[in-house]
């Protein structure tokens, strides 16, 4: 046995030390992964036959189909982005994307994350199938532990996937109701129109019908005139000049009364093309304001269902994301508790084998065996030498049994560290047969 400065102890130490803080950085930097798995469903129950398509960028990584259940998983590693593509008979074709990048490759964690894809017939009024060309949904890293939909995207992707029928019936019946009411109230204005229109040339008319009745009324009075003074042409001189007076003062007086109701019917005239210009106008500016007032409603109409339709989805988007949120919290703590269930289980039974293992190995020690005296062979002379050798690591003990010609070599090796190891002629053998055989030598075990 040799002894040992204070330097070889500490030397003993640091390695010692060392070996345990290797194997500390080498579990703490095991590498995570993302365990990405989830369910094909359609009408709410499991979809099988479903190709499930993995892409890195343009590269197809892999490809499955889905059984019965319509379940799948996929182990991805993490730092790199994924597409991931579904594909189903009949059914539109769908992809999601998992932004995987944003969490470093060699980072320790091991999230979960679940989805249930639903499939959906081609063909149906009530679906917006210009939303399949954009993504599902979009996962991303939360910065600590998880993945996680982006739940501002998927409000936005969910608002306008489904068509109600009845409000699209709806709206397509306001619609033409507006425009046979807008269309009733044009004609009945034209209608208007015409009859004022209508009323105003029968006032034109009316009054060029009485003007034309007095300028024959006048004409014919020219003409008695005219008679008169051809009856009257052989009265005497005299009476011939105050005829011409006459004749002159009625022909002026005429001429007169013919200019006033000239003018009289010119004014008229211009009365009503007056009139007629200004209603018009006034309709002109009428309709103009009626329009603009009717585009205004219509755009405040629509913008109010607009803003209630979009609150509307709002509400229902959230409710379902607090309940996808539960539901996965669920899901996680149903896993996690199975998972030490299984660890439990298989604890028990390690530790009902070793105490079924130990109980045996005592009876059995117990137990007084007799020899069979026909068996019975004298045994040679024993020859044991003992040895005790301490290294820097470790302290080997020896122990040599000479029989006759035979050789029996026991050694026991203990390491600083605590780890003991036992072996007989090189072979390696548990504590318990160990201790069997060598306390038959009556040797120090």
């Amino acid at each position: 046995m040799r002894l040992h400065s204070p330097i070889h102890a500490v030397i003993k130490r640091f390695f010692f030390l060392l070996i345990i803080f290797v194997s500390i950085c080498a579990h703490s930097q095991e590498k995570g992964y993302l365990e990405f798995a989830g369910r094909t469903a359609k009408d709410g129950k499991g979809f099988g036959g479903a190709t499930v398509a993995l892409f890195k960028g343009s590269q197809k990584l892999t490809e499955l189909k889905t059984g019965k259940s319509g379940k799948f998983s996929f182990d991805l590693d993490l730092g790199v982005d994924y597409k991931v593509v579904f594909n189903a008979p009949d059914c539109a074709e769908m992809y999601l994307i998992i932004y995987g990048s944003k969490c470093p490759a060699e980072k320790s964690i091991f999230p979960i994350y679940e989805i249930d894809v639903p499939f959906f017939e081609l063909g149906k009024t009530t679906i917006n199938y210009t939303k399949f060309k954009s993504p599902l949904t979009k996962i991303v890293y939360d910065g600590k532990k998880s993945f996680r939909d982006d739940e501002q995207y998927v409000l936005d992707y969910t608002k306008d996937l489904f068509l109600d029928p009845a409000e699209e019936m709806r709206k397509l019946e306001e619609k033409l109701a507006l425009e046979k009411s807008l269309k009733e109230k044009e004609m009945l204005e034209k209608i208007r129109f015409e009859s004022e229109d209508k009323a105003r040339q029968e006032n034109i008319a009316l009054a060029k019908k009485k003007s034309d009745e007095e300028a024959l009324a006048l004409k014919k009075l020219m003409e008695e005139a005219n008679k008169l003074e051809k009856k009257n042409g052989a009265n005497n001189e005299v009476t011939k000049k105050e005829n011409e007076s006459n004749q002159s003062m009625v022909s002026a007086e005429i001429k007169l009364t013919l200019e006033k109701e000239q003018k009289k019917i010119k004014e008229k005239q211009n009365k009503a093309i007056k009139a007629t210009f200004e209603n018009d106008l006034l309709k002109i500016v009428a309709l103009n304001e009626r329009a603009n007032k009717e585009v205004e409603f219509k755009k405040a109409k629509e913008t109010a269902y607009t803003n209630e339709v979009i609150e509307s989805l709002k509400r229902d988007a959230i409710t379902k994301a607090e309940s996808d949120n539960v539901r996965f919290s669920e899901k996680i703590k149903a896993k996690q508790t199975n998972l030490n269930r299984q660890l439990k289980n298989k604890e028990i039974e390690t530790l009902v084998k070793n105490v079924a293992y130990n109980e045996r190995n005592m009876k059995a020690d117990k137990i007084t065996r007799f020899p069979d005296p026909a068996m019975y062979k004298p045994k040679s002379i024993l020859g044991i030498t003992t040895e005790l050798e301490t290294q820097t690591f470790k302290s080997v003990y020896t122990v040599n049994v000479f029989e006759g010609k035979s050789k029996t070599t026991y050694r026991k090796e203990k390491f600083n560290w605590g780890m003991v190891y036992y072996y007989k002629n090189n072979i390696e053998l548990t504590e318990l047969d160990y201790k069997k055989e060598v306390s038959l030598l009556n040797v120090p075990l």
